[in-house]
């Protein structure tokens, strides 16, 4: 065997042997939530922010387009040696990839994907999730319908179509001065990008992205601008140390449900109410309708605009995106893959049954 194949058996070797030390590790939900979310990732988290956040465009694409270029030219360099009957380089440039490939999976969880296995919001918020009942349930949709139609009455989502710079600095600095969460998420780095094409993005069904090799999150600047300021608020607590779906949208709520702006309440009230009547028709079906028309006028056509939107990039590429993101999410510690956004209503109701004193 060749020095450069044994080199990289050796490499093979050390990268599987980190790979399990992570394997044990996840297991760990306390020392995950401890040691790697509490202290390690908020240090680290500073070395991507002062390297890449403040390059106005997203790095991040560009990385993971080169990284896929690449690959494939690996590839072809396997196939065009063993055409060649060179076994020698073909092994060495197939260890080479596998290499690669394991990693930038290794860093993918040591950069940030460890926050999968944290332990849940619903325990750092002392929040009751396994006793909820139907009644608790319609009561707060009935008041975030309310409030929903309530506030699309005050605001104009037109003007803020021209805005959103705006809104990305409005919320970040918002986001930065929340305390709610501050104990157990990072503050090292704040601030979420467009993406090199937010056109491209759309027909893959993206709204909002975050990369966990660059630290970079990305929100889609061609989207209805009534999504746009929840979404940001995702992201952004993605970038802080959240690895759940579920639990991204719920700080998005909580951080955006007393925000001075009512635009911004709106897009947080209408993108909950919208996932509790989506969670409520499917065990329920005529009762979500019955409470669906219970929308206003200018609500409903809000959420026309939006499936509108999105109707135009719907093809082979985001339904492939779809399948790929539900595996990418069943894998990491979300076996319910993409339902898991819609899972933020325990968490709501629970929140709001706090706030109460009922639980």
């Amino acid at each position: 065997m060749a020095k450069r194949s044994k080199i990289a058996v050796f490499i093979l070797v050390l990268l599987l042997g980190l790979l399990l030390l992570l394997s044990s590790i996840e297991d760990n939900s306390l020392w995950v939530e401890e040691r790697y979310a509490r202290h390690f990732y908020r240090f680290y988290g500073y070395i991507p922010s002062y390297i890449l956040g403040y390059i106005p465009f997203s790095f991040g694409d560009i990385f993971y387009v080169s990284v896929v270029i690449f690959l494939f030219y690996l590839g072809g360099q396997v196939l065009l040696t063993l055409w060649r009957k060179n076994w020698g380089k073909a092994f060495s440039t197939f260890l080479f990839a596998i290499n690669l490939l394991l990693g930038l999976y290794i860093f993918f969880y040591i950069s940030w994907g460890l926050n999968y296995y944290r332990k849940p919001i619903s325990e750092n918020a002392s929040l009751k999730v396994d006793s909820l009942r139907l009644a608790d349930y319609l009561m707060v949709l009935e008041e975030y319908l309310d409030t929903t139609n309530l506030l699309r009455g005050q605001v104009d989502p037109a003007q803020w179509n021209q805005k959103k710079d705006i809104i990305q600095k409005d919320l970040a600095k918002w986001v930065l001065k929340d305390s709610t969460f501050s104990s157990f998420l990072s503050n090292s780095q704040v601030r979420a990008k467009s993406p090199l094409s937010s056109t491209m993005v759309s027909y893959f069904g993206v709204s909002g992205y975050f990369n966990p090799f660059t630290h970079e999150a990305q929100v889609n600047s061609a989207m209805p601008v009534f999504s746009f300021p929840f979404t940001y608020v995702h992201e952004l607590a993605h970038q802080q140390g959240l690895g759940f779906e579920d639990e991204a949208n719920f700080v998005a709520f909580v951080r955006l449900q007393y925000h001075p702006q009512a635009f911004y309440r709106y897009s947080a009230y209408l993108q909950t109410t919208l996932y509790m009547l989506h969670e409520l028709q499917g065990m329920y079906p005529d009762l979500a309708k019955s409470y669906h028309t219970r929308l206003s006028a200018l609500v409903r056509a809000d959420i026309s605009e939006e499936r509108l939107y999105w109707s135009r990039y719907t093809g082979w590429i985001n339904e492939l995106m779809g399948l790929f993101y539900n595996q990418y999410l069943t894998h990491n510690n979300q076996k319910e893959g993409m339902a898991r956004y819609d899972r933020m209503t325990r968490l709501v109701l629970a929140y709001e049954l706090k706030k109460r004193g009922c639980n």
